[in-house]
C-alpha cells in the first residue's frame, strides 16, 4: 500500500525557513559576545584593544633569565634577594602590557647557582597597584616594598644554601641571541641590576592563559585588606539564595492565598496592588528604602541587602497565575478529607508546582546575582560587599585591566548558564501556565 502523503499547507516551507533563519540569527548574535568574552579573559590587556581584533588568545611566554655575579661584592642573601626583585619588578614594570606569562631569575656566582626567583603574571597583576602604583620606581621604592612582597608572597625567592652547579648554556659574548620577547632589550638597556645577563631563554606556557582567573583570588578589597574575591563571591551566593528562598516561601504562599482563599473585591484589589508595585522604578524608592534600613540598623549588613528582595509583586502575580490553572477539584477533595489550607499548600500544591518555582528561582537569581546599585548603597565595608561592588572597587582603586574584568564576568556567568540549561524544560512549562505566554 502506498504511503499516505502528508498534506502540506501553503507557505509552510517559507514559515520554516524564516523561523529557522531568525533562530539562527539570534543564536549567532548571542554566542559571538560570549565567545569574545571567554577569549578576552585569557588575553593580555593590550591584545583586547588590538585592531583588527584577534579571537584566539596568544600563548604567554615563560621567560628565564640567568644573571652572573662573579664581578660583584654581593654576599648576603638579602642583597641577592633585593637584586632579584629589581630584575623581576623593574623589568615587568616596563613590559607589563606584553604577553609574558612568568619571569624567572637564576643567580650564578663562580659557576654555582646561589638563588632562584620567579613570579607568574597573575601575582604581578595583583601586586602592581601596591608595589608599582606610579611611574616613579627606583631602588628606594623596591627597598621599601620588599617587606610587602615577602608578606603577600608575590615573588618566590629560594636561597640555595648548598648551591648547585650551573649547567645552562652560558652566553659569554655580549651579543645575546635574538628573541621574540622584549625582555632582552629591557635587561641589556638597564643599569639597575647588579648581575650581568648570561642567558635568556623562553618557551610557551599555556597554563598562564588562565592567570586572569587566578588573579581574582589575589585581590583584596578595601582598607581592611583581608577579603578576597572568593569572599565577595560567597556574599553574592548568600544574598541570592536567601532572596530566592524568601520568594519561594512568602511569594508562593501569598500567590496561593490570592488564587484560592481571598475572593471578590479584596482579592482583586490586593492583586492590583502587587501589580502596581512592578511599575515603581527602583531609583524612586532608593532613599526611603535606605532610611528604613537605617532605622532597622541593617545598614552595612547582608540582611540589609536581602530584606528588600523578600517579596516582589511580580513574583506573587506569577504564583497567582499558575495556581489558578491547577484543578480546583483536587483542593475541594482535600478539604472534604479534612486537610487544612496549610497542609493543602505544602502537600498538594507545592509538589505540582515545580515549573513555577523554577521560573521564580531563575528570575530572582538573574536579578539579584547581577544587582549593583542597592548593594553599593547599603554595603559600606568590604566584609559585606557582593562581587559586583567588589569589581567596581577593583576597577576604580586598583586599575584592574579589561582582561581581568572579562575573567570575572565569565565566572559570574557560569552559574546562570548552568541553571538555565538544566532547568530549561521546567522554565518553559512554568511560563506557559502563568498566563503570560503570547
Amino acid at each position: 500500500m502506498a504511503a499516505r502523503s502528508r498534506i502540506r499547507e501553503r507557505g509552510e516551507l517559507t514559515v520554516r525557513i524564516v523561523s529557522y533563519s531568525v533562530a539562527a540569527l539570534f543564536i549567532v548574535v548571542s554566542v559571538i559576545p560570549l565567545i569574545w568574552m571567554i577569549g578576552s579573559s585569557m588575553k593580555d590587556n593590550i591584545s583586547i584593544y588590538r585592531f583588527p581584533p584577534t579571537w584566539i588568545p596568544q600563548t604567554p611566554q615563560a621567560v628565564t633569565v640567568t644573571l652572573n655575579y662573579d664581578d660583584t661584592d654581593l654576599s648576603k642573601p638579602d642583597e641577592y634577594e633585593l637584586d632579584a626583585m629589581k630584575a623581576i619588578w623593574f623589568t615587568w614594570k616596563k613590559m607589563q602590557n606584553d604577553a609574558i606569562g612568568s619571569l624567572a631569575i637564576t643567580g650564578v656566582k663562580e659557576g654555582i647557582v646561589v638563588y632562584k626567583a620567579d613570579m607568574p603574571s597573575y601575582k604581578f597583576t595583583a601586586g602592581r597597584p601596591e608595589i608599582v602604583p606610579t611611574q616613579l620606581f627606583n631602588d628606594t621604592t623596591i627597598r621599601n616594598k620588599l617587606p610587602i612582597i615577602r608578606e603577600r608572597g608575590l615573588t618566590n625567592f629560594e636561597w640555595m644554601e648548598k648551591g648547585e652547579s650551573y649547567d645552562g648554556n652560558t652566553v659569554l659574548s655580549p651579543e645575546l641571541p635574538e628573541l621574540s620577547t622584549a625582555v632582552l632589550s629591557k635587561f641589556t638597556d638597564s643599569s639597575h641590576i647588579t648581575g650581568q645577563v648570561m642567558d635568556i631563554a623562553e618557551k610557551k606556557d599555556w597554563r598562564r592563559l588562565f592567570d586572569n582567573y587566578l588573579v581574582l583570588a589575589q585581590f583584596a578589597g578595601g582598607s581592611e585588606g583581608s577579603y578576597g574575591f572568593p569572599h565577595f563571591l560567597m556574599n553574592s551566593v548568600i544574598v541570592t539564595f536567601a532572596s530566592i528562598l524568601s520568594h519561594l516561601i512568602i511569594g508562593g504562599m501569598a500567590g496561593f492565598a490570592l488564587a484560592h482563599l481571598v475572593r471578590g473585591r479584596i482579592g482583586s484589589g490586593l492583586t492590583l496592588f502587587f501589580v502596581a508595585t512592578i511599575m515603581i522604578p527602583e531609583i524612586a524608592i532608593l532613599v526611603p528604602l535606605y532610611l528604613t534600613m537605617d532605622k532597622l540598623h541593617l545598614v552595612n549588613t547582608l540582611w540589609g541587602i536581602i530584606l528588600p528582595h523578600t517579596a516582589w509583586g511580580i513574583v506573587i502575580f506569577l504564583f497567582k497565575g499558575f495556581f489558578e490553572q491547577l484543578p480546583g477539584e483536587l483542593l475541594q477533595a482535600a478539604r472534604i478529607d479534612g486537610a487544612s489550607e496549610f497542609r493543602i499548600y505544602w502537600w498538594l500544591i507545592v509538589p505540582m508546582s515545580a515549573p513555577i518555582f523554577t521560573v521564580v528561582s531563575v528570575m530572582t537569581f538573574i536579578a539579584v546575582w547581577n544587582e549593583f546599585l542597592w548593594p553599593l548603597v547599603i554595603a559600606r565595608s568590604p566584609s559585606v560587599w557582593t562581587f559586583t561592588v567588589a569589581l567596581n572597587d577593583f576597577q576604580n582603586r586598583q586599575s584592574m585591566g579589561a582582561n581581568v574584568v572579562m575573567s570575572s564576568l565569565v565566572i559570574a556567568t557560569i552559574p546562570l548558564m548552568i541553571i538555565i540549561i538544566t532547568c530549561q524544560k521546567l522554565i518553559e512549562k512554568g511560563v506557559s501556565f502563568t498566563g503570560l505566554k503570547g
